[in-house]
């Protein structure tokens, strides 16, 4: 039977908004904390996580402007509460994992696919302590693993232990987001964790006594998803397709100036430059969703429903949406 602990009051779908580091503006400050939301119509409301380039440079540079947007940027901790917003009105358009994404129309909320942000298979995997024995995913058995519960990371775990002939019986898996799992291994309250960018190769430093052992590369195939509330589309549809040219101008100015790009990304969330770097050198970022990502994207959702990581299965293909790409001109 599944049994998951919660540390450091983290919950799976606990609806909080993280301002990350004291770069953080006070405008998104404001906004984290659920003020300055506008909920006027003619107001694009996004959800983003720590370390986005694409909206960060976006906005930065002054992009939404140039294609006539009026943009509210609000940052999120992890994915599931971006679908609580997304659910409830807050948002219209938000920046996700696969699980999430999945979750959340197995549970028949009103979302779609409308793009990607890029794919790579490098920027999730096992972390672990230096001093906890593992060195292989077999090491794993008796040991208290960390994962976000809800996320993305969460099949990555469930493929790890299957690939180990391990089962969840076989570890103590614990319900921790990103930052707390980044502090608490530190510390040694847990052996090890499943995490992404921008803490997975960030905190595996000699110094903190934590290594890599192993990225998704043959695991799982990664794509950074867009979603979007399919009654907000419907009746602004150009503004979307403003979105995606947006996007699509952060996409080519960040590739011609990356150093640049990862400067901005550490003002606005205080993540590493060296972890910005990374992203462009490990990441095929493109808007538009090609035959490979709906290929990951249709993988992702059978490895949910195989681990009872959602409840109805569903044919993902349904929930892919291009009309918005082609209307940007951009398919």
């Amino acid at each position: 039977m599944r049994k998951i602990t919660s540390l450091l009051l983290a919950t799976a779908l606990s609806f909080s908004l993280v301002a990350c580091g004291d770069n953080t503006s006070q405008k998104e400050a404001e906004i984290n904390q659920g003020a300055g939301i506008d909920a006027s119509d003619n107001v694009l409301k996004i959800g983003r996580q720590p370390g986005d380039v694409v909206t960060t440079i976006a906005l930065e540079k002054g992009f939404f402007e140039e294609e006539g947007l009026d943009v509210e940027v609000s940052v999120f901790s992890y994915g599931p509460p971006i679908v609580e917003a997304l659910t409830s009105g807050d948002l219209d358009v938000g920046l996700l994992g696969d699980q999430p994404a999945f979750s959340a129309i197995s549970n028949g909320v009103g979302i779609e696919i409308f793009s990607a942000v890029g794919s790579s298979n490098q920027r999730h995997g096992l972390i672990a302590r230096d001093d906890s024995g593992i060195e292989s995913l077999e090491d794993l058995k008796g040991k208290k693993v960390a994962v976000p519960v809800g996320s993305n990371a969460q099949p990555l775990l469930y493929i790890y232990l299957e690939s180990a002939g391990l089962t969840d019986s076989d570890v103590e898996i614990v319900n921790l987001g990103v930052v707390d799992a980044e502090t608490s291994i530190i510390a040694g309250d847990i052996d090890a964790a499943v995490v992404y960018e921008p803490h997975f190769t960030s905190v595996a430093t000699e110094e903190n006594g934590v290594h890599v052992v192993t990225d998704a590369e043959g695991y799982k195939d990664y794509v950074t998803l867009e979603v979007l509330r399919t009654d907000y589309a419907k009746e602004n549809p150009e503004q979307i397709a403003k979105l995606l040219r947006a996007w699509n101008k952060a996409i080519e100015w960040a590739n011609e100036n990356q150093e640049e790009a990862a400067q901005i990304v550490y003002d606005a969330d205080g993540v590493d430059k060296e972890t910005t770097l990374k992203y462009f050198e490990t990441t095929e970022v493109h808007l538009d969703l090609t035959e490979s990502d709906v290929k990951a994207i249709v993988a992702g959702e059978e490895q949910s429903y195989k681990y009872g990581l959602i409840e109805n299965d569903f044919d993902v293909n349904d929930y892919i949406n291009y009309e918005y790409l082609e209307l940007a001109g951009l398919r």
